[in-house]
């Protein structure tokens, strides 16, 4: 059951229908005109089910084994609750951290890898891709108001929008009480939206340009847009436009652990971001 006010970097967003939309959800049949006619639409395409969910444990499993036995509840690793009891490591993602260490190995790799990916990337493409190397793992813990502000990828590197996609993989469950992602309605339509918004935009990063704002009540409010959130399946996957604004909440009152990876593809032969040709690391800038 999802609260009746969310948060977002603890700002409230009531979850009612003046805020929150449903993502359009598509199943994973329909052949690549459509797939492109939809997300040109939408600006994204929710997949249900594209990878199979034992993969995505696995690989969920593979990488809370990184972290002492105590960090998961009753040590479940697969299931990944948090136990309260958080470990001392270096921040997430910098040299040290078990995220660090597991996007470099082979298992990650294998996971990113997967044929599906490229297929579906060279679908909407409708031209051969690559996999972009720089492969970020987010995770959020519960009990701590830290989420993804309201922001486009484009923002965060170089390229022509229509040349890169993402495929935004939860590693796990990702009911929107847990952090999911949610996408704000049709933004990836307004070219002005960015050149509206950032001006008077609360932002609790005064030293951070890139996103938008940290509070999504009142850019939805400013845009008259909504929205667009679901609760998410392991296996479930979401392609979405670099164009397209997009957020997460915070972790509300379950113990569940929101994992989840953005595999990014380009057009093959069109240029790539010099800075995303490595290994993704949290303190990397990019």
């Amino acid at each position: 059951m999802t609260a009746a006010t969310l948060t977002s970097n603890g700002a409230p967003i009531p979850f009612t229908s003046d805020y929150f939309a449903d993502l359009r959800v598509t199943e994973p049949v329909l052949e690549a005109d459509a797939l492109r006619a939809r997300y040109a639409a939408d600006g994204y395409v929710m997949l249900r089910g594209l990878v199979p969910a034992d993969a995505v444990l696995d690989l969920r499993e593979a990488y809370l084994k990184q972290f002492a036995t105590d960090f998961c509840k009753n040590g479940d690793a697969r299931r990944g609750a948090f136990s309260g009891r958080m470990p001392e490591l270096p921040r997430h993602g910098f040299k040290g951290h078990p995220a660090y260490d597991f996007v470099r190995s082979d298992t990650f790799n294998a996971f990113a890898d997967q044929p599906i990916f490229k297929i579906l990337a060279e679908a909407f493409f409708n031209a051969p891709a690559e996999r972009i190397r720089r492969t970020p793992l987010r995770h959020f813990v519960p009990g701590r108001k830290f989420a993804s502000r309201a922001h486009m990828d484009r923002t965060y590197m170089d390229g022509v929008p229509n040349d890169i996609v993402t495929m935004w993989v939860p590693l796990g469950d990702s009911p929107l009480v847990a952090g999911s992602l949610v996408y704000l309605e049709d933004s990836h339509h307004d070219e002005q939206l960015e050149r509206a918004v950032r001006a008077a935009a609360p932002m609790d990063r005064a030293n951070d340009n890139r996103p938008l704002t940290h509070d999504l009540k009142w850019i939805s409010e400013q845009t008259g847009r909504r929205w667009l959130s679901a609760d998410f399946k392991a296996g479930d996957v979401v392609i979405h436009s670099p164009t397209i604004v997009h957020a997460s909440t915070d972790p509300g009152e379950t113990d569940y652990m929101r994992i989840s990876t953005d595999i990014r593809f380009h057009r093959a032969g069109s240029p790539v971001d010099p800075r995303w040709t490595g290994d993704w690391s949290a303190d990397d800038g990019y």
